[in-house]
């Protein structure tokens, strides 16, 4: 049998993944795969990563064929739709109930735990301000001392031992009037106290709350019992006061987080606990037995009888934000404090929450569960004969639907004699209805295209032909830096400019405005060139031109006349024409009623006026010339009014004097630079992609 293997690049590309993934799995174990360089591991997650990029692939191609084969029928479309529209959001309203349900649980869980933990730290904290108010009125006497603190210190501290068996107290006096300071201990304490300190964040202040003990943590350990160790956190309380004048004291209670206070939180909450240390606090997050084991594991709620001592259920951690005893901080997940690798952990049971929520023993929970039952039960009978019914009423569409496919497969063939029998008088009828009346009219579009197609084709030929008429690129001259350019606004322009080179120190500029758009514009800026070129290069004007400066009136009367007689009588053009004399730096011009060129010289800036009015209106119109002298860096800028008339969003027109300012802020620019940057900045100021005129202008830089 022939194998087969993919052709396509991805197919050939998944294969190679499979095989090196393949390879990894069996020739690189998780221990020696540890053991790598950074640079291999990171090489082999990308491996891993890349296999999401076929999955994704194969994913979409296969949900593709799917759609296609088992979504064509629009029955099987509406009835999947009916699943999307009724089915789909009842499971996501029911997943985000259950998971909104296990947030709220785990916030109650983590609001119950903190507010215990503050009960128990203000009742540690009473106990140690009614503690402290004892020895001040025994040290009230003239003959109290040392021994009357410690009996009253021993006498209070039964009632704190007693309900917290492994509390500790600390009292330390310093006596300055004799240079001594006195420490005594109550509970399981080191022997040695000679140690201990206060830090100085307190600042001789009041303090209760979590702590971590990161200052003398050997001071607390406890000597004398099963465990070696004992974790960091302590329920606090810092009380200081004053005997007498040169005598102060600080008094300490401390309540280490153990398992009787884990047992406590697990009375109030319901749920088991653990305290683990060498534990990354993730904040809200589940972790699997496997990540708590039993050198972890500091105290417990959990029945740990197994071997492994592992947890057999996942927990949520839970950060307690303690402060670290060295320095007064907040510690925990971000915090500034650094890392702290004692961790709280909380049993997640959906059962015990259902419990907690529904407790067995609760008449009204059972009966507000019981309703909830007959609800759910109510919704899903409700739900499927809503899918019954709308099975039945999708085979009635789709028989109409059926029908109208019928009809469609006639057109495609060409038969639009075909006509679809209306069975009912509903919306599916008048459907049906129109899909007749469709038929009669789509022949006449079929026609009305070919013909529109022919027309495009004969605007593209237009466009082709128009190309060919404007200037390839600009003539070189010694003194003279000469650019142009024309955007139509449609396919075809009734803009003109043309550059007339007689000889290598003499040029023809024109630029001209067609009346109109399309077609009848561009064919009459066609006759405009005809004209123009046939009369400046015929052998009489040559000679003229050449003769000094030229009769640059005379070209622009004998244009008019031209149009005029040729053109009916709606057409005109605004027209500006001059002759650029390089020997003796001179540039006469003629403007038909054209907007003012620009010329920008030492002087400042004048506008390009003289002339007359537009040609092809008046058959004996009289035009008149000027000629400047033109300098070294000065600029002609001319233009057709479809760059200052260009529009904004807010109907503002560019303006002239914003092209004035634009050219006189980039002056500097080479002439191709300064188009670049004058086109740039109209397209940019113009709202609309179509634009109502078009765009033509000639620059040039004299140097």
């Amino acid at each position: 049998m022939q194998q087969r293997f993919p052709k396509s690049g991805m197919g050939k590309f998944t294969v190679a993944l499979i095989i090196l993934g393949v390879l990894r799995f069996l020739l690189l174990p998780r221990a020696v795969e540890n053991s790598l360089s950074p640079g291999i591991q990171f090489s082999l997650d990308l491996l891993t990563f890349l296999l999401v990029l076929p999955a994704v692939y194969y994913g979409w191609k296969l949900f593709s064929v799917v759609r296609g084969k088992l979504l064509w029928k629009i029955r099987s479309r509406l009835i999947f739709a009916h699943i999307l529209i009724a089915a789909i959001p009842i499971v996501l309203v029911v997943v985000i109930l259950y998971v909104s349900g296990l947030l709220f649980y785990y916030q109650l869980s983590y609001y119950l735990i903190e507010k215990q933990i503050g009960l128990h730290t203000v009742k540690i904290h009473a106990f140690n301000s009614s503690l402290s108010a004892d020895m001040q009125e025994a040290m009230s006497g003239t003959t109290a001392d040392a021994f009357a603190l410690k009996a009253v210190l021993d006498r209070d501290a039964k009632y704190m031992l007693g309900d917290y068996r492994n509390a500790f107290i600390l009292l330390r006096v310093r006596d300055s009037d004799k240079g001594k300071t006195y420490l005594y201990g109550v509970g399981s304490l080191a022997s040695d106290l000679t140690d201990y300190q206060v830090p100085r964040w307190t600042g001789d202040h009041e303090f209760s709350g979590l702590v971590y003990e990161d200052m003398q943590p050997m001071l607390y350990q406890t000597p004398n019992t099963e465990k070696k160790r004992h974790g960091l956190l302590y329920l606090r309380s810092m009380v200081f006061g004053e005997f007498r004048t040169g005598m102060t004291y600080s008094l300490e209670v401390s309540v280490p987080f153990d398992g009787d206070m884990l047992e406590r939180l697990r009375a109030a909450l319901g749920q088991d606990l653990l305290l683990a240390d060498h534990v990354p606090n993730t904040g809200l997050s589940v972790l699997p037995d496997t990540a708590i084991i039993k050198k972890n594991i500091l105290y417990s709620t959990f029945d740990l009888t197994d071997s492994t001592q592992s947890v057999d259920r996942p927990v949520w951690s839970m950060p307690l934000y303690p402060y670290s005893w060295s320095n007064g901080t907040e510690m925990g997940p971000g915090a500034d404090a650094g890392p702290m690798d004692t961790v709280l952990f909380v049993e997640l049971s959906t059962s015990k929450l259902i419990h907690n929520v529904f407790p067995l023993e609760s008449k009204v929970s059972q009966t507000i569960l019981g309703i909830l039952e007959l609800v759910v039960v109510v919704f899903l009978a409700v739900e499927l004969a809503s899918l019954i019914g709308g099975i039945l009423l999708t085979k009635s569409i789709t028989s109409a639907v059926h029908n109208l496919d019928r009809g469609t497969e006639f057109i495609r063939r060409g038969d639009f004699s075909h006509r679809i029998v209306v069975k009912s008088d509903d919306q599916l009828g008048a459907l049906a209805k129109s899909f007749n009346q469709m038929t009669e009219y789509v022949q006449t579009l079929v026609k009305e295209r070919v013909q529109k197609e022919r027309l495009e084709r004969e605007l593209e030929i237009a466009k082709e032909v128009q190309e060919q008429l404007f200037p390839k690129q600009a003539p070189q001259m010694d003194k003279m830096e000469l650019t142009g350019l024309c955007l139509p606004a449609r396919i075809v322009s009734g803009d003109y400019y043309d550059f007339l080179r007689f000889d290598e120190h003499r040029l023809g500029l024109a630029l001209g405005d067609i009346c109109g758009k399309g077609i009848s514009a561009a064919l009459l800026m066609a006759n405009l060139q005809a004209t123009l070129r046939s009369y400046v290069f015929s052998r009489g004007s040559v000679s003229e031109l050449r003769a000094g400066n030229g009769d640059v009136a005379g070209v622009v009367k004998a244009l008019n006349e031209q149009i005029y007689n040729f053109t009916s009588a709606n057409k005109f053009a605004s027209f500006f024409y001059a002759l650029y004399d390089e020997p003796n730096s001179a540039l006469t011009y003629c403007n038909a009623g054209h907007n003012p060129p620009l010329y920008f010289c030492a002087q400042g800036l004048k506008r390009l006026g003289t002339g007359g009015t537009v040609i092809g209106i008046f058959p004996d119109a009289e035009f008149t010339q000027e000629s400047i002298q033109v300098q070294r860096g000065d600029i002609l800028l001319a233009y057709t009014d479809g760059i200052t008339e260009s529009v904004n969003e807010y109907g503002e027109e560019f303006g002239e004097q914003r092209l004035i300012d634009l050219v006189g802020h980039k002056r500097d620019l080479s002439a191709e630079q300064l188009q670049k940057a004058i086109v740039d900045e109209v397209l940019s100021w113009a709202f609309e992609e179509e634009r109502d005129d078009d765009m033509t202008m000639i620059i040039a830089r004299f140097l």
